[in-house]
């Protein structure tokens, strides 16, 4: 296991773009008193994270894979690849619209 496999990991978990900070942090505080395993990554600091996300996304361009790391104002997700839209979209229908109503006088 490697720190960008953890990283991976949260980006796949969670609902929201993530901070390289917010990752640090939730990296830093897995493995408490009560668990078997050290944490080996308890002080990966948030440059390290930074790295490893940047590794990631190369990583994910080079392998031709159907998702991509994105930086966004909030923070870094795991996105599918654009090429990929026809077939995701097809997972979200559009809402239908709603009928115009003309009052009837």
């Amino acid at each position: 296991m490697n720190l960008s496999q953890v990283v991976e990991a949260l980006l796949f978990s969670a609902s929201k773009p993530q901070s390289a900070h917010e990752l640090s942090a939730a990296i830093k505080s897995a493995g408490g008193a009560d668990d078997l395993l050290p944490n080996e990554f308890e002080k990966t600091s948030d440059a390290e994270v930074a790295a490893a996300l940047e590794q990631l996304k190369i990583e994910y361009v080079q392998q031709g894979r159907a998702f991509q790391v994105v930086e966004k104002a909030e923070g870094w997700q795991l996105v599918s690849d654009p090429a990929y839209a026809n077939w995701v979209r097809q997972l979200y229908p559009a809402p239908k619209a709603a009928r115009d109503r003309k009052s009837v006088v």
